[in-house]
């Protein structure tokens, strides 16, 4: 015995890749040996995949899983709409084949009447025709023409009404063939064996493909706290609507991890061709002067689309807001429960979850590269807190005014990370060239020699102590012929290296601070440097 079992889907559990899904549904069993059978399944579901347990006086013996495949005929008369478009094409060949008999009347009156006036005359003169035969024959071939020509009106103008009435009954029957549809869905046959009556509770589940979620994250930074609410943009394109379903999202991934085996990396000793064409490579050394400066700071996650977004009016009661419920697997993995019921309908459009909001410690930073940015830049370095934050798109506010977008790299539990970069308009660096001396360094040694000092002034409109780091770069070079020389800082310098300068420097409220710095460069004359000095 069959029995159809309306079983919802009551509960949804999605993967970053995939989901699993729950339907619960309950019937009456009698004693003996029944079938049960769950239908409207999407095809998407995986066959391997599907698990059944239940609660009543039964044993489970077995579920079958098969896609089907339906067919949806069109509503309407199609043979009626065959026949009248046939009687309508036979109407249109008739009413042109009129047409083209009666264009052909109109062409032989017409060819007749010029050759009977043309002879006319003849026939007159040899008193073989009179006058009112002339007469008689304008008359007649007058109305022969004026009927031939009525007839093709008439024609033409209901030949328009068929083609009207034949284009419409074509897309009425291109309507009904479109709207006949071939679905494939998923059933479920779970056999019983039922030992006495009972009402029978199945719980079936089954994972599918075409669902996920991608991690968004709203980031408002304060002074040393930042909070960030974590936003899960879930997709359902499975075909199935999830109607006031319980809705877990878990951080796992619903594709197998893969352990790579190691292989051997071999290398051996190149061996041209024996016909090949050499070429031959002549090299001249050159002497570079310059060196890579850090042009960012460490972790900065690229520059922020800066945009402008409305101020939210403030509420006098601020709207109580519950969020999911947070646990961690054995495996590592996060499952957010979210509380109560959630309806998330199939489609393309993706669906915002607000899952929680956690509040990290954090503390702002300052940096100013003095040969590549125009402004001190400002940044929060903020520390994570339990819970790994996985890699998306990332809404900054600092004080809760928007300061852009950016994307998150995936931080680690406790790491710490750096966000917000912004204009820090508290505080004003400038770099001033202060010397700049060519000289020979003497005659017998045939060298030149070039002198730099330079000045960063720093001045701090802020109310605390801002603390800077500060990057600047001198020549490098690493010629022997070349010598790159740096003059004792008037502040002492954390790194040097390549070149390249860092300092850390605190600049006191409403103060002033400058860093002196020079540099001397010495090359033997005949050489030519490029880049060129500046």
């Amino acid at each position: 015995m069959t029995t159809n079992l309306d079983a919802k889907v009551s509960g949804v559990t999605v993967f970053r890749d995939g989901a699993r899904v729950t339907r619960i549904g309950s019937a009456h069993a009698s004693p003996g040996e029944q079938v049960f059978l769950i239908s409207g399944i999407t095809r998407f579901a995986q066959d391997d995949s599907f698990r059944v347990r239940g609660v009543g006086a039964a044993a489970l013996k077995g579920i079958d899983v098969k896609k089907r495949e339906f067919t949806f005929e069109p509503q309407g008369d199609l043979k009626n709409l065959k026949a009248e478009l046939e009687k309508l094409e036979r109407r249109k060949q008739s009413l042109s084949d009129l047409i083209a008999y009666q264009e052909s009347r109109v062409t032989q009156l017409t060819a007749m009447s010029k050759q009977f006036f043309s002879e006319f005359g003849k026939w007159y003169a040899a008193k073989e025709s009179k006058m009112e035969q002339m007469s008689q024959m304008d008359k007649a071939s007058l109305e022969l023409l004026r009927d031939a020509k009525k007839k093709i009106r008439d024609a033409k103008e209901e030949l328009r009404d068929v083609e009207a009435k034949h284009g419409a009954v074509q897309m009425n029957m291109s309507r009904i063939q479109g709207e006949r549809r071939t679905e494939t869905i998923t059933e479920v046959k779970v056999t019983l064996n039922v030992l006495e009556e009972t009402e029978a509770n199945l719980s079936v589940t089954y994972q599918l493909s075409y669902a996920g979620w991608a991690p968004h994250y709203d980031i408002d930074i304060a002074d040393e706290k930042t909070r960030v609410r974590r936003i899960a943009m879930v997709t359902n394109q499975t075909l199935e609507d999830w109607s006031d379903v319980s809705l877990t999202v878990s951080t796992a991934s619903a594709r197998p991890a893969e352990a790579v085996k190691a292989e051997p990396f071999q290398i051996d000793v190149y061996h041209p061709a024996p016909y090949g064409v050499a070429s031959a490579v002549s090299s001249t050394r050159r002497l570079t002067i310059g060196g890579g400066g850090i042009r960012a700071f460490k972790g900065r996650p690229g520059e922020m689309e800066v945009k402008e977004e409305a101020e939210p009016e403030a509420l006098e009661e601020p709207m109580f807001e519950r969020y999911a419920e947070a646990s961690e697997t054995l495996g590592g993995t996060t499952v957010y429960e979210l509380p109560g019921t959630v309806s998330i309908p199939s489609g393309t459009d993706p669906h915002p979850i607000t899952l929680m909001e956690e509040t990290f410690d954090s503390r702002r930073l300052h940096y100013w590269n003095a040969y590549a940015m125009q402004e001190v830049v400002a940044q929060d370095e903020i520390m994570n807190g339990d819970s790994v934050l996985l890699p998306g798109l990332a809404k900054v506010y600092v004080g809760g005014d928007f300061i852009g977008e950016t994307s998150l790299a995936m931080v680690a539990p406790r790491e710490k990370f750096r966000l917000g970069t912004r204009n820090a308009y508290d505080v004003k660096a400038e770099k001033k060239l202060v010397l700049k001396d060519t000289e020979k360094a003497g005659i017998s040694r045939g060298k030149r020699r070039r002198e730099y000092k330079y000045r960063l002034a720093f001045k701090n409109f802020a109310k605390e102590k801002t603390e800077i780091k500060v990057v600047d770069r001198i020549p490098h070079s690493s010629s022997d012929k070349v010598t790159v020389t740096l003059q004792t800082p008037s502040l002492a310098y954390e790194k040097f290296e390549l070149g390249v300068i860092e300092w850390n420097a605190a600049v006191e409220p409403a103060k002033e601070l400058n860093i002196d710095y020079g540099f001397i460069v010495e090359w033997e004359q005949q050489l030519e440097i490029r880049p060129p000095l500046p």
